[in-house]
């Protein structure tokens, strides 16, 4: 879907959010996105919310980072076709990077190992957050450890206590994927643009859980009903200083807290490893996480790596 469509969407979903309603003849002809979609009721000629959305307020979100000192720009859109694909695009052409990009709905948000993001309107957290670092692509391993230890810490001071890390870059509560990170990385000649892109869980319906080919828990199952702009500006600042001290420091101070957070460490674990022309498994006992982010499995043969990107880590005997 292309940018001048977007933008005829989210026109119509601000005059809804303003006026209350829209003609249905005024939703964009062609447009991919249905109004059932983004949660709109077409009733005698108009569309209209039955229900009031936790939608996300460009201004309200201001006014917070500016509360918790934050510096950066904020782009706010009711859809998306995806926070990180968008990032992706300013970093490559503008000068300050220092931005956050947050939505409502994404249209093809994407996880790790190209997989869709299900992001049903205004019942998720869908943010990206891009900044600059001086570190050589080299030294960016762990990075999306860091992300998601930031959010596991926020989970367990807002007393979700039971929440913690599937690595790489999952986050699991109960056995059921509660969020998930992907981290991309752009060559900007004398610096590296880092993409943070996190999806959370925030309020889903049944219906939406089976469409996920795997368990999935949200927030408000953990009794968290804040609303969504209160809740990015909870996470927000933690993930800001987390990576301030990964910059300063690497990642090796960061590893006891993964190794803790993790749900799998010191379980016996398989790793699929997406490589050609067969997949390779490796089967052991993960007993810690590396300087550069990897996972060391203690096998039958010895101590191995497994590094992060087109893996899958499960444990040996199914149960998470």
């Amino acid at each position: 879907m292309g940018s001048f469509m977007f933008a005829e969407i989210n026109q119509a979903l601000e005059r809804i959010r303003e006026d209350g309603w829209i003609n249905t003849s005024e939703w964009p002809v062609g447009a991919e996105i249905s109004p059932s979609e983004v949660d709109l009721t077409d009733s005698e000629g108009r569309l209209f919310r039955e229900l009031p959305a936790d939608e996300m307020d460009a201004e309200k979100l201001q006014t917070l980072a500016r509360m918790a000192g934050l510096e950066l720009e904020i782009e706010c859109y009711p859809v998306i076709d995806s926070t990180n694909r968008l990032l992706m695009q300013r970093v490559k052409v503008e000068a300050r990077i220092d931005r956050l990009i947050v939505c409502d709905y994404q249209f093809s948000g994407r996880g790790r190992r190209g997989r869709q993001w299900i992001s049903p309107y205004a019942r998720n957290l869908a943010f990206s957050y891009a900044r600059d670092s001086e570190k050589a692509l080299n030294e960016l391993g762990g990075l999306s450890c860091v992300v998601g230890l930031a959010v596991v810490d926020v989970l367990v001071e807002l007393g979700v206590a039971e929440a913690g890390l599937k690595w790489p870059n999952d986050v699991w509560l109960e056995g059921s994927k509660l969020a998930g990170i992907l981290v991309e990385l752009v060559n900007r000649g004398s610096s590296t643009a880092v993409i943070v892109g996190v999806g959370i869980n925030v309020a889903l319906e049944p219906e939406e859980r089976s469409l996920v080919d795997q368990p999935i828990v949200d927030l408000r199952s953990s009794g968290i009903t804040m609303d969504r702009n209160n809740l990015l500006m909870t996470f927000l600042p933690k993930l800001m200083a987390y990576l301030d001290h990964f910059e300063k420091y690497g990642f090796e101070p960061f590893m006891p807290a993964f190794d803790a957070a993790h749900l799998l460490h010191q379980r016996d674990v398989v790793a699929y490893t997406a490589t050609l022309p067969e997949p390779r498994l490796t089967r052991g006992r993960a007993v810690g996480i590396g300087r550069s982010g990897q996972l060391w499995i203690e096998t039958a043969a010895g101590l191995e790596e497994v590094i992060g990107g087109e893996v899958s880590l499960r444990p040996a005997n199914g149960k998470e």
